[in-house]
């Protein structure tokens, strides 16, 4: 696939600079190595994107997640595991709790 992109006359010359002195056969090299090391940088990140689901389609998910793995759960974790903004997620979590579908783990 070719995404066609423009650089100025400075920028140009900074690729050309940064190709010779890393020794790449071309600024397309360049660039694609460029891309793929943001790309590795933002997988690092461990960005968590937020989907605004309704209370119903959160309270289903995070019955699936439990029910796939039983256990203790944060609902942090479910947080960012299902991507489900935290207000819906905690209002879910009430609802099943409510619903006999989850408890509170008591402390010892």
């Amino acid at each position: 696939m070719v995404i066609p992109t423009r650089y100025t006359r400075v920028e140009t010359e900074e690729i050309e600079r940064a190709r010779r002195i890393l020794g790449l056969p071309s600024r397309s090299a360049l660039i694609r190595e460029a891309v793929r090391s943001k790309i590795e940088e933002v997988k690092r990140m461990r960005v968590v994107e937020m989907s605004n689901v309704p209370v119903e389609e959160a309270s289903r998910m995070i019955a699936e997640s439990l029910r796939k793995k039983p256990g203790v759960h944060y609902v942090s974790e479910l947080i960012e595991e299902l991507g489900v903004e935290p207000g819906t997620a905690f209002e879910a979590v009430k609802k099943l709790m409510q619903a006999g579908r989850a408890k509170v783990r008591e402390e010892k």
